[in-house]
């Protein structure tokens, strides 16, 4: 579900321009519901004349994106890391107890002082199936009200040649009756940018604690501990051509004995042409290494194509489509398989928005020794400013694959697939102050008995920011 932050002080809220929020379950990072116009910008029309219409977006960054908005912007997953390698879509399988609490981030807002911000939300959500069980004869579904309270503290320093900061999210959730899955998520992250006249370069780093119900560890309730570190250069050899690197290494584990840690590395070299003033493309190469606990690793490399694309702040694409050739330690291989992530914004108007995002790509299966899992996830986002008031509507779907480490005597459980429908409307209350939310959401998966489920969550949430 989109998540909300309060509109800062000062700014009129007829004025803000709606982004469309990832996906809950990819919440590493933040993603508003809105981005503040920047005084006197107006965007370029492909033929150069300027389009009163645009709104004013953050600049693309790169590869590195929030995890939907990063195709434009996007987070890196603190999820169980993949082949995706690129863009770091990769969902962390959680469901969200609150959908309407901010996940929070770096951002860069109006606060105390400059860049810094200061925000706490109060959320209580009702949710059908508080255990993702799938029901008798297996496991009763229990219904709760979950109460969340929370708070961020963030900073980004001004934009120049070096730029630097970083974020804290707590949240305590309180079950009203399953009392014992009560307790903290909280995540620290932490970024650093240099952009000289060849040369860019971004490193960020990021540490959560998660707990909830987890479709990747067969939708039981765990603890969850991810660090994830990366690093992104670019260099341009010329005005038209650039070479672009990126690294990638995340780790996760969790308190409960019966899963198994995982691990993922990823290192991604390209080259760029700009082609125009609108788009770049280019050749690469991706090698990427699986690994965890009760496994042998899955190495991979192969080709791909990165595709870029910026109208002004109107449409704005990121892409790597790949094919990787992968093998296992004990000796075995697998079938050649398509891997990448593309994200697509259209920013229509002041009015309204939509965003597509699509993840392919090959995780460690933290649940069954010598079992990775092949994840295909697709999402679409649409934001609508009614008045006042923002309307945010997703809806996503993923399938799970899973294979056998090659020579491996352990047999693939059935495949799983998820399905989830979300809904949102926000607006400034308390004299701008505050804002307030309602939010509605569906999941279904649908895989073997034990992990069919579904569950409707429905709740509210209101967030300040000083």
């Amino acid at each position: 579900m989109p998540s909300e932050i309060p509109v800062p002080d000062g700014v009129d809220p007829a004025e803000l321009i709606p982004i469309i929020d990832p996906p809950e379950d990819l919440a590493a990072g933040t993603a508003t519901p809105f981005s503040l116009p920047v005084s006197g910008s107006e965007g370029d029309s492909e033929n150069g004349e300027t389009d009163e219409s645009a709104a004013e977006i953050p600049p693309p960054e790169d590869d590195r994106s929030s995890p939907w908005v990063a195709a434009p912007g996007g987070f890196s997953a603190p999820g169980i890391g993949g082949s995706g390698g690129g863009l770091g879509f990769a969902p962390s399988g959680f469901t969200s107890v609150n959908p309407g609490f901010p996940m929070g981030g770096i951002t860069a807002g109006e606060g105390i002082f400059d860049g810094f911000t200061i925000s706490a939300t109060l959320s209580g959500t009702y949710t059908s199936n508080a255990t993702s069980s799938p029901g008798e004869p297996f496991a009763p579904i229990q219904d709760d009200f979950i109460l969340g309270l929370g708070g961020s503290v963030s900073y980004l320093s001004k934009a120049t040649e070096w730029t630097f900061g970083g974020s804290y999210n707590g949240t305590y959730n309180q079950y009203l009756e399953l009392s014992e899955f009560s307790g903290y998520d909280q995540s620290l992250s932490l970024v650093g940018n240099y952009d000289g006249s060849k040369l860019s370069a971004s490193v960020t780093g990021s540490v959560a604690y998660t707990q909830g119900n987890n479709r990747y560890y067969s939708s039981e309730f765990v603890q969850q501990t991810s660090y994830n570190v990366g690093l992104d250069l670019r260099y341009r050899l010329s005005t038209k051509t650039s070479l672009k690197g990126d690294i990638r290494q995340s780790f996760s584990t969790t308190s409960e004995n019966s899963f198994n840690d995982t691990e993922s590395f990823s290192l991604g070299l390209a080259g760029l042409w700009k082609y125009s003033k609108l788009t770049e493309f280019g050749p690469g190469v991706r090698y990427s290494l699986l690994s965890g606990g009760n496994r042998d690793n899955r190495t991979s490399i192969g080709p791909e194509l990165l595709v870029n694309y910026q109208l002004a702040t109107k449409v704005r694409l990121n892409s790597r489509v790949g094919v990787e050739f992968s093998e296992y330690e004990n000796g075995g291989s697998a079938d050649p398989s398509l891997t990448g992530s593309i994200g697509l914004v259209y920013t229509a108007s002041k009015l309204w928005s939509m965003n597509l995002s699509v993840y392919q790509g090959t995780q460690s299966d933290a649940s069954s020794a010598d079992v990775f899992t092949e994840v295909s996830s697709v999402r679409l986002g649409y934001a609508r400013k009614l008045r006042r008031a923002t309307l945010n509507l997703g809806a996503s779907y993923e399938i799970n694959s899973r294979q056998t480490s090659g020579t491996s005597n352990t047999s693939a459980d059935e495949d799983r697939n998820y399905f989830n429908l979300s809904g949102s409307v926000g607006m400034p209350v308390f004299a701008n102050s505050c804002f307030a939310s309602v939010f509605l959401q569906y999941s279904d998966q649908s895989g073997s008995a034990t992990e069919t489920w579904d569950a409707v969550q429905t709740g509210f949430s209101i967030s300040r920011s000083f």
